[in-house]
């Protein structure tokens, strides 16, 4: 059971939980009225059964709930967020793949409690220097991160990655310079690293020599990265060489 709500400009609120209770899928996209998927202050049975919520363009929603209470969403594993700017989220504790597009502080504050996530892809925050600290330490599922489209993001947390992350790109992160050290100590399982347009970065951290997993590395539209990382005489050559699949800059 799906149910898919466009452009309802004068929605303000969704048919009470307890007629949902078979609901699978819920999309929502440009209805600017809604504050809450449900604004029910007595006990209800939130979501029993949603699986996937899909979440775009909306400027005025709040949360998902009006009032937070035990666990409305025990099913929620798939959750995509796009330009919902006021956004925060409780404890979903389901959830496994979660896409935002326009990161705020409260809502990347909330994903440190998300322990089952195994995907996560954060995209675009204008105004997003930092990540809140602890921000992945309990997020020991994660197998994907992707980081994207961060202009003023200076830094990465330096505090330990999930032992079982398999996939790392970062991307579009212009002011970001360095890498931090202590994440690379995490990620014996490491097996494919992307750096894409982070026209910042000074050098590869030291870290990236022992990750013995790491079987792709990709770096981009990276110049100064680039040129430490030639063949032979790079400065940070010596980092890559055990990597069996290389790829450094347009050929």
């Amino acid at each position: 059971v799906s149910l898919k709500l466009w452009d309802c400009m004068n929605c303000v609120r969704l048919p009470s939980t307890s007629k949902l209770l078979s609901l699978k899928r819920l999309e929502l996209r440009n209805t600017v009225s809604l504050k809450y998927l449900n604004d029910e202050s007595h006990d209800g049975m939130g979501f029993p059964s949603l699986e996937v919520l899909w979440l775009s363009d909306l400027p005025n929603i709040e949360g998902l709930l009006k009032v937070e209470r035990g666990e409305m969403f025990p099913c929620l594993s798939y959750l995509y967020i796009s330009s919902c700017p006021k956004l925060g989220l409780p404890y979903l504790p389901s959830l496994k793949d979660l896409s935002v597009w326009e990161c705020n502080n409260d809502l990347l504050r909330s994903i440190s409690t998300f322990c089952s996530l195994t995907n996560l892809d954060l995209s675009s925050g204008e105004g997003i220097t930092s990540f809140p600290e602890g921000m992945f330490t309990n997020l020991t599922c994660l197998q994907t991160l992707e980081i994207g489209n961060f202009p003023k993001l200076k830094e990465l947390p330096d505090e330990p990655f999930s032992l079982a992350l398999e996939n790392l790109s970062i991307s579009a992160c212009n002011e970001l310079e360095s890498l931090p050290e202590l994440i690379w100590e995490s990620l014996q399982s490491l097996r494919s690293l992307r750096i894409f347009s982070c026209n910042e970065l000074q050098w590869l951290p030291e870290g990236i020599r022992h990750l013995t997993s790491l079987e792709t590395l990709t770096i981009m539209e990276c110049p100064t990265l680039e040129e430490r990382c030639k063949e032979g005489t790079g400065e940070d050559w010596d980092k890559i060489a055990h990597i069996p699949k290389l790829k450094i800059g347009w050929p």
